[in-house]
């Protein structure tokens, strides 16, 4: 995939992957009510969620389906 902007996101298939401790996608948002928004959805929709908090940035991590993590943020 490809935006208007050059970023190349390439997904690959792997039999077993080990991402660093670390690794992470993050998705930034526009703001804090966006932000509960998505949270609140997430919980809804059955995933383990802390609620958002302030720390670099107003943000909460979900782990997504296939073992990685995922920050929303604003």
């Amino acid at each position: 995939m490809r935006d208007k902007d050059g970023f190349i996101l390439n997904l690959m298939k792997g039999k077993e992957v080990q991402y660093p401790k670390t690794f992470h996608v993050g998705f930034p948002q526009e703001n804090e009510e966006l932000i509960n928004k998505m949270n609140q959805r997430l919980k809804e929709d059955g995933f383990l969620v802390e609620p958002p908090k302030h720390a670099h940035a107003y943000t909460f991590y979900v782990e997504a389906p296939g073992g990685f993590t995922i920050e929303v943020m604003c």
